[in-house]
Formats: C-alpha cells, sequence, structure tokens
C-alpha cells in the first residue's frame, strides 16, 4: 500500500466552528495543522468556501493578459481579437466553474467586470453597455454560461449518465397526475439562503425544472447541446442574476 507523503499533504476544516478549533491529522509521527485555505486541482478553497481569493485569482491574472493583449492590440483584426478572446481570456474561467458559481455578488460583479473588459478590448467600444457587446460576440455573459454547464450536468444526472454518487442529486418527481410537462424533479426543502438555496443540489433541480419542456425531453445528450446552446436564461432577480 503506498504511504502518504506528509511534506506533500494540505489540510482544511470548512465553516467557523471547525476552523476555530485548530485541527490537525497525523500522519505517521507528522501533524498536518488546517489552513486557511488549501488549493485543489487549480481552484483555491478557503475554510469558509467564499471563494474570494480564487476569484481575485482570476481577476488578476485576466487583468494582466488584457493589459499585455493592450500594448498590440492596434496590430490585431478584429477576427484574431476574438479568437483570443475565447482561447486565451475566457479559458481562466473554465475551469471547475460550478464549484465557485455560489461565489457572492460583489464577486459575481467583479467577473462581469472583466468580461466587460475584454469585450470592449475588442470591439473598441467604450460607450455601450456589456449585454449590448455581447451580441456581436455570440457568447453568453459568465453568468448564464455557468447555467447552461449547470443544465448539462443536470442532463447526465437526470438520465443516470454521469457519476453514480450524483444520481441522488436529482430524482424525478412521482405523481398520479397528468400534466403536460415531463421529467419534473422533486425540489429539496431548505432551510437557509447560504446553505440551501445557495446550494448546487436545489440551484440544479430548479434550474432543471425552469427549462422548456422540449429540453428535458431531449431524446440525446447531442440534441439538448443543440438546445441548451441557444438557451439565454429566463429572468431571474436573485443576488447572482442582478
Amino acid at each position: 500500500m503506498m504511504k502518504a507523503n506528509p511534506d506533500k499533504c494540505q489540510a482544511i476544516a470548512f465553516g467557523s466552528k471547525s476552523h476555530n478549533e485548530k485541527l490537525a491529522f497525523n500522519i505517521g509521527d507528522e501533524s498536518i495543522e488546517c489552513e486557511d485555505e488549501v488549493k485543489l486541482l487549480g481552484v483555491t478553497l478557503d475554510f469558509l468556501l467564499s471563494f474570494n481569493t480564487h476569484i481575485c485569482n482570476i481577476c488578476k491574472k485576466t487583468s494582466r493578459q488584457l493589459n499585455a493583449l493592450k500594448r498590440i492590440g492596434q496590430h490585431l483584426k478584429l477576427k484574431c481579437k476574438l479568437l483570443i478572446y475565447h482561447s486565451f481570456i475566457l479559458s481562466n474561467f473554465n475551469f471547475w466553474p460550478l464549484a465557485w458559481h455560489f461565489c457572492s455578488e460583489s464577486n459575481t460583479k467583479k467577473l462581469k467586470k472583466i468580461q466587460e473588459r475584454a469585450l470592449r478590448f475588442i470591439y473598441s467600444d467604450y460607450v455601450s453597455s456589456c449585454e449590448t457587446l455581447l451580441q456581436p460576440s455570440n457568447f453568453p455573459s459568465l453568468h448564464i454560461w455557468r447555467l447552461r454547464i449547470m443544465a448539462t450536468e443536470c442532463f447526465w444526472i437526470f438520465n443516470k449518465k454521469g457519476p453514480s454518487y450524483l444520481h441522488g442529486f436529482l430524482i424525478c418527481k412521482d405523481t398520479s397526475y397528468s400534466f403536460r410537462y415531463d421529467n419534473i424533479v422533486n425540489i429539496p426543502r431548505v432551510y437557509t439562503e447560504k446553505h440551501g438555496k445557495r446550494s448546487f443540489r436545489y440551484t440544479a433541480a430548479k434550474l432543471w425544472n425552469d427549462l422548456p419542456n422540449y429540453f428535458r425531453s431531449a431524446g440525446s445528450f447531442n440534441q439538448f447541446k443543440r438546445l441548451i446552446e441557444g438557451w439565454n436564461g429566463f429572468n431571474c432577480k436573485c443576488n447572482l442574476c442582478k
């Protein structure tokens, strides 16, 4: 059996109560103390799961890239700028986005501001709104883009094609009534905003039910993918969508 190397191990206890207890784990004669933040597969996790540090790092990295591109922007054509935007800039937001999707409203605004800066660089337009700039780029806002990813995960989970440990997240609603819509799932009962409504289990179920009926009834993943790529969300009033 492979032995754990304490020098390559990290530990973190989530929640203020667990963090304040200063927990430590022992591996052989070595003690590994819980840290305030750890980096796992490129994502910085903090003990409150606020993802403040991770979002800050994304914004800093993207800002440096935009500053470098602006210095050579006058020598780039629009097609080239769009290619750089999709491959170089947006790649910063592609890594594990559902993990930090439920970040704070202030962090969501930071991400939106970065995307707006990138679009203004592409079109050399410093007057139009971000929504207007998104139209010719054929790309949604970062929030809608993450919802599309979540909806895609819902399709895999609902059709039992994803990892088995996720199958319990979406449970088909069992009813004796005949409705005009199909494949509705149970919405889990929650009691808090932060750890209830702002959780994948609740948001994914609600998002799946809010999709058009023909989305949920798609017979194949390719069909669902084509549909969701043209979906621009719904009129939501939550803090993330404001």
